[in-house]
């Protein structure tokens, strides 16, 4: 009974530090740590960046639609979403057309209930070259993300 104790004991006293080193490791990680893999990454493109919310205010006031995240500091301002790099191409071409210039930056989004409806704007637009109905899309999508994924931030 006393060497079962003993490799007991020593097994799990091993066990303690393996786990104590992995979880330091893992804390110094100075990359992207991803925790779930239910996500996917989305093309968000960029509008700019402001200081303040009332800079930032101003600033959108010619934009049909857009959302905003606030970074630390500053507020930055996405005036479209996607999934497909053509159609990135396609909203960034109509954005250009409009005299913007726009960044891109990838996010992971991992709301479910969102990414089947962005799959099925992205559908549409992929099918259209009118900038009316590109519009149109976009602003749904922004209107979307900001009703089922910041909704359910609150």
């Amino acid at each position: 009974m006393k060497k079962y104790l003993f490799s007991i004991f020593i097994a799990l006293f091993v066990g303690f530090f393996l786990a104590k080193s992995f979880l330091e490791q893992y804390d110094s990680y100075q990359g992207i740590k991803f925790t779930s893999n239910t996500g996917e990454m989305l093309y968000f493109i960029k509008y700019n960046s402001y200081q303040n919310e009332e800079e930032m205010e101003k600033a959108t006031l010619s934009l049909t639609n857009y959302i905003y995240k606030q970074n630390g500091d500053l507020y930055d301002v996405y005036i479209g979403i996607t999934k497909s790099s053509e159609n990135l191409i396609k909203l960034s071409n109509y954005y250009s057309s409009l005299g913007y210039n726009t960044f891109t930056e990838e996010y992971l989004v991992t709301n479910k209930e969102f990414l089947k409806e962005l799959e099925n704007y992205d559908a549409i637009l992929s099918t259209t070259e009118d900038d009316v109905v590109i519009s149109s899309i976009n602003s749904q999508v922004l209107e979307k993300y900001e009703e089922i994924v910041h909704g359910s931030e609150d």
